[in-house]
Formats: C-alpha cells, sequence, structure tokens
C-alpha cells in the first residue's frame, strides 16, 4: 500500500482551506484551527504510519507545499499555544518545506515547545531537519534530548542505505550519549535507538517470493 494510500487519504480540500484561514483569525479562531490540523494529521499518521523521512531526504508533503506558505509565514507571529497545534501537524502534513520554522521551535524558550518541534523534525527528516536534531541532543532539557536521539533514530532505521555515512554519525552520536548524557532515561533512550538501528543492519534481505507459473489450463475448483 504505501505512499500512494497515504497521499490520497488526507482531505486536501478541508486542508487548504484551514491552512488559508489561519493567518487571517483571532487568537482564538487560529488555535481551533491549527487543532483542527493535528487532528487531520494525526489521522494521517494512523492511516499510514510508515509515511516518514529518512536522515538523507526529507518526507514528502501530503499536500502542494505552496499551500502551507501562507501558514509558515504568520507562523513566528502565532502563540506559543497555536504554534504547538501547528507543529504537531507540520510534521504529518507538510514535508521538508516546513523544516526551517519548526528548526526556530526548536530553539524557543518553552521546553513543551521545543519537545514538539523535535518531534515534528523526526517525522520529516532530512539534512537540515537532522542537524537541528543534533544540536537538540544537547538542549538543556532531558525530555527534549531523549526525543532527538529516539527521533534519529527512527529516521537512521528508515534510511535505505545501511552504510549510509549519515547514519553512522547518529550511531556514533548515540554511543556518546549513553556514555555522556547525565541522564539515565536519556542514554537509556539512546540504547534503545542504537539497538533497534543495528537489528535492522543485521536483519538479512528478505529473497523475493517465488512466482508461480499461471496455469495454461482454466482450472475448476
Amino acid at each position: 500500500m504505501g505512499q500512494t494510500r497515504a497521499y490520497t487519504t488526507v482531505d486536501r480540500k478541508e486542508t487548504v482551506h484551514l491552512l488559508n484561514r489561519l493567518p487571517h483569525e483571532d487568537a482564538a479562531g487560529q488555535l481551533r484551527t491549527a487543532t483542527a490540523l493535528a487532528w487531520i494529521g494525526i489521522q494521517a499518521r494512523k492511516q499510514d504510519a510508515a509515511v516518514r523521512g529518512r536522515l538523507s531526504s526529507a518526507a514528502r508533503g501530503r499536500v502542494d507545499a505552496t499551500h502551507f506558505v501562507p501558514a509558515l509565514e504568520a507562523f513566528p507571529s502565532l502563540p506559543v499555544p497555536v504554534r504547538r497545534e501547528m507543529a504537531l501537524a507540520l510534521g504529518d502534513l507538510a514535508g521538508g518545506v516546513a523544516v526551517t520554522e519548526l528548526a526556530r521551535l526548536a530553539s524557543a524558550p518553552d521546553a513543551g515547545a521545543r519537545l514538539i518541534a523535535v518531534d515534528a523534525l523526526g517525522k520529516i527528516g532530512g539534512p537540515k531537519a537532522v542537524a537541528t536534531l543534533r544540536t537538540a541532543a544537547g538542549d538543556v532539557d532531558e525530555a527534549v534530548r531523549a526525543e532527538a536521539v529516539r527521533a534519529l533514530g527512527q529516521l537512521a532505521v528508515a534510511e535505505k542505505d545501511a552504510g549510509a555515512p549519515e547514519r553512522v554519525e547518529v550511531e556514533t552520536l548515540l554511543l556518546d550519549v549513553m556514555s555522556g548524557d547525565p541522564s539515565r532515561y536519556v542514554r537509556e533512550a539512546a540504547s534503545e535507538a542504537l539497538s533497534a538501528i543495528r537489528q535492522v543492519i543485521a536483519r538479512p534481505p528478505q529473497a523475493p517470493a517465488e512466482r508461480i507459473p499461471a496455469p495454461a489450463f482454466p482450472v475448476s475448483v
């Protein structure tokens, strides 16, 4: 089923309508709209959780990138609760177009906002998101650090090339976190992420299923 199915499950018309409306509403309306967009993203994620970026490439947006422009232009001036909801939506719906604003949110004063931004960047992937996640792995808040190493691990698992230098760099970072982070919670998150990567590397490639030739004559059942 894969990505083709995922890109047909989002209500594009409603999503575009909400994205266009967001910049023109008051704070309460923006929060309602952003929450509705986040809910659309959550539903899309449930329908096909396999749609995720990799270390080397960002996930495609589920709606054309141009439709996110008005919301992204307004993003820096949105109240923090609205930006949190929008970050959830962007992680599931926007793809690489949202990385710049999510990277800015990942350095916000509010740790809760940083945590959500890191989670969203972990769904999108790509070099710019990975650079931000590597920085977030040294955040002052242990929950943000733990989410950053989990996100990097998930992106590394999704990376198709087992020998990709990006994956090697992530493994090195995880080893450093395991040996040097003061928080046991973060060290365990890094250990789990590294184990998941190594399990994928150790897994032998699946042999293609044997094709059974079609019968040369009708078969009665």
